[in-house]
């Protein structure tokens, strides 16, 4: 009651005061901005342009408002995967291998001219090994990533947020909100990209350092840099942790142990206990070490633990 009573209370407030109730909470940032695009130097002194203050969402609350609005909306982009996949199954039914993919290359550079952006290019200097200088494409991926952050940033407006926090999906699922044009440029751009990763994925044709699995973990490494020393040690422990089938806590234990005296990970267990909670939905409430020779089973896996982790390192 209490809890309902204080949400409650927040939807009566000016904007102004939930603004700053959702800053007090991490929801929002306040960041400085310039307003001026150019500085201004006189006789040989650079002055600051003006800055004003804007209070903004944190990237972290924007991902999350995104994630929902895929969800909402999953039906309209599955409706379009399934269908052009469809229609690619019977096209490539038959076909040699090599005959597929190169009717899928033809089919992913199509799609990518149209959900990309020929106009901006990232282009990127590479020296090889016999000191030439290569002009290389940025990886198209993380373009697409780049033009995800632009629709979700456009679509984080307050309105919307406040409708997201109030759980009103009704705003979101209404005629207005649907036809809204940059709405529907994302549901377009996002029902695509579904496709564009999926026959990446089929048939390989670059580095998918973004959307797969890999990427998506490298994305959830930032929130625990301060645990791990490395993404490396993080991507090995996320992996060890899912592949747990049984005797969770004790493997647990033994990881812990090895990756601290390997000096792979913070010292402090309350947040390796928070860590294993949150991302793994494994509800530890303590971490245990053993002194050797006490606990001959945890010896062992310990032992083989650290093996991983010296190769993992090299």
């Amino acid at each position: 009651m209490v809890l309902y009573q204080e949400k409650h209370r927040f939807f009566t407030l000016s904007k102004e005061q939930q603004i700053d109730i959702l800053l007090t909470s991490g929801v929002y940032t306040s960041n400085n901005v310039a307003s001026s695009p150019t500085l201004d130097i006189r006789d040989g002194i650079m002055y600051l342009p003006n800055i004003r203050t804007e209070k903004l969402p944190s990237e972290a609350f924007k991902d999350e408002f995104y994630e929902y609005l895929l969800e909402i909306h999953k039906r309209v982009i599955d409706k379009y995967f399934f269908l052009f996949f469809i229609d690619f199954n019977y096209r490539v039914f038959g076909m040699e291998q090599i005959s597929q993919k190169n009717l899928a290359l033809d089919i992913f550079r199509d799609i990518y001219d149209k959900v990309n952006i020929k106009n901006i290019n990232f282009p990127k200097i590479e020296i090889s090994k016999n000191g030439i200088e290569n002009v290389k494409e940025f990886n198209r991926f993380q373009k697409l990533k780049g033009i995800r952050s632009g629709f979700s940033a456009s679509l984080a407006t307050f309105e919307s947020l406040l409708a997201y926090l109030g759980d009103k999906e009704a705003y979101f699922t209404s005629d207005t909100f649907k036809e809204d044009k940059t709405v529907l440029a994302m549901l377009n751009f996002e029902s695509q990209l579904k496709v564009l990763i999926s026959l990446n994925d089929r048939y390989q044709f670059i580095d998918d350092i973004v959307f797969s699995k890999l990427g998506k973990l490298r994305d959830r490494y930032k929130h625990y840099q301060n645990l791990f020393v490395s993404f490396e040690a993080y991507y090995f422990t996320h992996n060890f942790i899912e592949e747990l089938t049984e005797q969770k806590p004790s493997n647990i234990d033994s990881l812990h142990q090895a990756l601290l005296e390997l000096n792979l990970i913070a010292s402090k267990k309350e947040s390796f206990i928070i860590y294993v909670n949150e991302e793994h939905s494994i509800p530890i409430t303590k971490i245990r070490h053993y002194q050797r020779d006490t606990n001959r089973t945890h010896d062992f896996r310990l032992q083989k633990i650290k093996e991983n982790l010296k190769e993992l390192t090299l």
